[in-house]
């Protein structure tokens, strides 16, 4: 299904997929990876993406052959990919592993011991009413060791984990196979929320919450209540007042 396109360098992969898509040059399973993007988005595009060239898995994948059922979901089936690709990994290599060492974060990271170990940004293109494709990038962490210090106490990666190298090959074809099969497995949008509830649900025992909107405002000592059928995030506010946010940057103590 995968048809795999290696760069040294580019500006970003998440660009070049999509222009490529836009141009109708892009096929249903092109993978384009980079060793080093220079100028990787991250959910916002006043952010980007720090990468140390060579070390960290930093792609991005176009879908034309999507169920457009859970289209609008695509960042969270990613994300349970990444999830179930790292448990996977690390069941192999480390005895006595918990599950729960590595957590899906609404809406769009992947955590390990509480750090973020990867990061995703889904987006659609569309023709009216017609979809033309999505986009799905994805930044994992993988043998990096030392990060930019305004991120440093937030980030990890497998190497800081397991001591190890790893090759960036193995970690990508285990993470295309899984999302293969993701892909395949998640038709029906109702097993589809109730798996990412799931995964999401240790984050109703969160205290000292804040969110951060795409606008700059900041939403104080919140409380989340669960994701809503759009995927969602629904939250109490600190006068208690019920709320939902379809994207917010998330901060919280532990």
């Amino acid at each position: 299904m995968w048809n795999v396109q290696t760069f040294t360098e580019l500006p970003s992969t998440q660009t070049l997929a999509r222009d490529l898509l836009a141009s109708g040059s892009a096929k249903h399973g092109d993978v384009f990876v980079a060793l080093h993007q220079s100028g990787g988005r991250g959910q916002y595009e006043s952010r980007t993406w720090h990468d140390e060239p060579g070390t960290n898995l930093l792609l991005s994948l176009v879908l034309t052959d999507v169920e457009l059922s859970v289209i609008d979901l695509m960042q969270f089936v990613t994300g349970l990919s990444v999830v179930s690709t790292l448990r996977t990994l690390l069941e192999q290599r480390l005895y006595h592993f918990e599950n729960d060492r590595i957590r899906l974060k609404w809406p769009n990271d992947v955590l390990l011991d509480g750090k973020k170990i990867c990061g995703i940004l889904s987006e659609a293109s569309w023709v009216g009413q017609t979809l033309k494709g999505l986009v799905i990038g994805i930044g994992l962490n993988v043998n990096q060791e030392l990060f930019d210090r305004t991120i440093a106490a937030r980030a990890t990666s497998l190497r800081n984990v397991l001591g190890d190298i790893l090759k960036l090959e193995d970690i990508r074809d285990l993470l295309l196979t899984t999302l293969q099969y993701t892909l395949r497995a998640y038709t029906d949008r109702a097993k589809l929320l109730g798996d990412i509830r799931t995964e999401l649900g240790w984050m109703s025992n969160l205290e000292h919450v804040s969110a951060q909107q795409p606008d700059g405002n900041v939403l104080e000592a919140i409380r989340i209540l669960g994701i809503n059928d759009r995927g969602a995030l629904h939250i109490s506010s600190a006068d208690g007042v019920n709320m939902t946010l379809d994207s917010a940057t998330l901060s919280y103590d532990g």
